[in-house]
């Protein structure tokens, strides 16, 4: 398979269908965030255990969760409705070396991003590309240009 690498923009494309591995939604249209349903996962650590909303404007690093994150910290996530944990067996970030978290996208491509706190390294692989643009530029999540 050839790889074609694009730069995108920050917030200019909007994640409207993920899900875990085995298929259930991660979407929360009862949280909203940019103006777009959240994303909704579970954040886990040592200690305790909690709810995470995330930005789905690609490149938009804001959540919100009741637990406290501390940077530098690495987190897991689970799938909120099986608890599948969403870390990649496979890929490992290339800045800090950190686990990566996987979100797929319900077209067949995924976002994967690192699971220490303060590391912005994540990257969006898009398999159907007239699938998953059908899906993320419909009219209501245009494009931020």
């Amino acid at each position: 398979m050839e790889k074609l690498t694009v730069e995108i923009p920050s917030e200019s494309i909007c994640l409207q269908n993920v899900i875990c591995p085995d298929g259930h939604s991660l979407m929360d249209p009862d949280t909203v965030m940019g103006d777009v349903p959240s994303i909704k996962v579970l954040v886990s650590s040592d200690m305790e255990e909690a709810v995470l909303h995330l930005n789905a404007w690609y490149g938009n690093f804001e959540y919100d969760t009741p637990m406290e994150l501390k940077d530098g910290s690495v987190y897991e996530l689970l799938c909120p409705s099986c608890r599948l944990s969403l870390k990649s067996d496979e890929s490992r970030c290339m800045f800090c070396g950190s686990p990566m978290f996987v979100l797929h996208l319900s077209g067949g491509g995924n976002l994967e991003g690192c699971c220490r706190m303060g590391c912005h390294n994540h990257k969006l692989k898009l398999v159907d590309l007239n699938a998953e643009f059908s899906q993320l530029f419909d009219p209501d999540t245009r494009p931020r240009y």
